[in-house]
């Protein structure tokens, strides 16, 4: 593959006009055709998701219920509302109430019966609730008008697990589908996995394809490098765009010109390809990340912090600073001291909250962190336990 468009910077756009007359394509033909090539090799990896409406990390909260909403409750009303929510019959032991929790209708409530009209005697006045039935199970793979994508999803390996860029909360994952475009065009139900609330992950599995044969995407050890052509692609809506890769300032999931996802980039984060691969294992194999407690607060070191200015080894780079150091914890133990800048830890950089809990995922016993001190670098052993 011939990236040849640096050379249009010196020739001039101008003279592609005159090219005409050879055989050989065009510089903005071959990029034209390269870019083509690249979205379609990443299309078999991309999957539209609906996922249900949760306390998304990057979207609004639901409204709490009464009992959790309004602490100061008369304990009359209190009382009510408990006894309320325990007669409903969401929350009745059996096959019933389970199927209610799952919103699923095919099992009706044990008190309800036909009624014919002639045994329906209303008191005048009387307000008539009508309840349609339950609409029809739709196939797997047929037209769905109610599909809405609100997100995309990058299959990672052949057994069909796919990774979203969004948290999604496992009680709204229990009791709504959530579902997705087929690349046969048809829209079915995916099977939650799990999510990770501190990097904003989560795994979905597809239903076995048949013979149609899986192309998951390469997750990339590294990230791409400033000035590189990046190909970008919008979650909200799936669309796309080439771009000079900056360090991530929109949210988008981010593929290099070789075709691999680099990682996944949101306002002022990137989360590598490497760190999304070590969470979506987690995920897979545990339902959720087992993480190490270090025993500290952080925060990440903006671009206009003062402490850049305090320390030039960080120059423009992103790093997050130790605000507390839990007593009797790890980091207390290593000598860890508020002031403290993270950059590393077991050889994974740290740019920013999320990526200091992907490097911090799966991790036990003694490891490594690279931190800056005043205008020194050094590197202190941590003794990490699981809890």
């Amino acid at each position: 593959m011939a990236w040849a468009l640096i050379a249009v910077a010196g020739g001039g756009l101008g003279a592609l006009a005159d090219d005409t007359d050879t055989k050989q394509p065009s510089l903005l033909q071959q990029l034209n055709h390269e870019t083509e090539r690249l979205y379609d090799e990443i299309g078999h990896s991309l999957f539209r998701v609906q996922l249900p409406t949760s306390r998304s990390v990057d979207g609004p909260w639901p409204e709490e219920s009464p009992l959790t909403k309004y602490k100061e409750l008369d304990p009359k009303v209190r009382r009510e509302l408990e006894q309320r929510r325990s007669d409903s019959p969401r929350s009745r032991p059996g096959p019933e109430g389970e199927a209610l929790a799952r919103g699923d209708a095919a099992v009706p409530p044990a008190t309800t019966r036909s009624t014919s009209d002639a045994e329906l005697k209303l008191n005048p006045g009387t307000a008539v609730i009508v309840v349609a039935p339950p609409a029809p199970a739709i196939p797997t793979g047929a037209p769905r008008p109610d599909f809405s994508p609100n997100n995309i999803g990058l299959l990672i390996d052949d057994n069909g697990h796919v990774l979203v860029p969004q948290w999604l909360d496992p009680d709204a994952a229990a009791t709504q589908p959530v579902l997705f475009r087929g690349l046969d065009g048809g829209v079915a139900a995916a099977r939650f996995v799990g999510s990770d609330r501190q990097t904003n992950l989560t795994v979905l599995e597809l239903p076995r394809p048949g013979a149609t044969p899986l192309n998951p995407v390469r997750l990339e050890d590294n990230p791409p490098r400033d000035g590189s052509l990046v190909l970008l692609v919008s979650p909200g809506d799936a669309s796309g765009r080439l771009g000079l890769w900056t360090g991530g300032r929109e949210s988008a999931v981010v593929f290099s010109i070789g075709g691999g996802c680099a990682g996944v980039s949101r306002t002022g984060q990137f989360l590598g390809g490497r760190a999304c691969r070590l969470i979506a294992e987690q995920i897979i194999r545990h339902g959720s990340v087992r993480r190490a407690t270090l025993g500290v607060i952080i925060t990440e070191i903006r671009k206009d912090d003062p402490l850049r200015q305090r320390s030039p080894l960080l120059g423009d780079r992103s790093a997050v600073r130790i605000d507390q150091v839990t007593p009797g914890s790890a980091a207390e133990t290593a000598g860890l001291q508020p002031g403290d800048v993270l950059v590393a830890l077991a050889g994974e950089a740290v740019n920013d909250i999320p990526s200091f809990a992907a490097a911090i995922a799966a991790r036990t016993g003694p490891t490594e962190l690279q931190i800056v001190r005043g205008a020194e670098v050094a590197k202190v052993t941590v003794n990490l336990q699981q809890k």
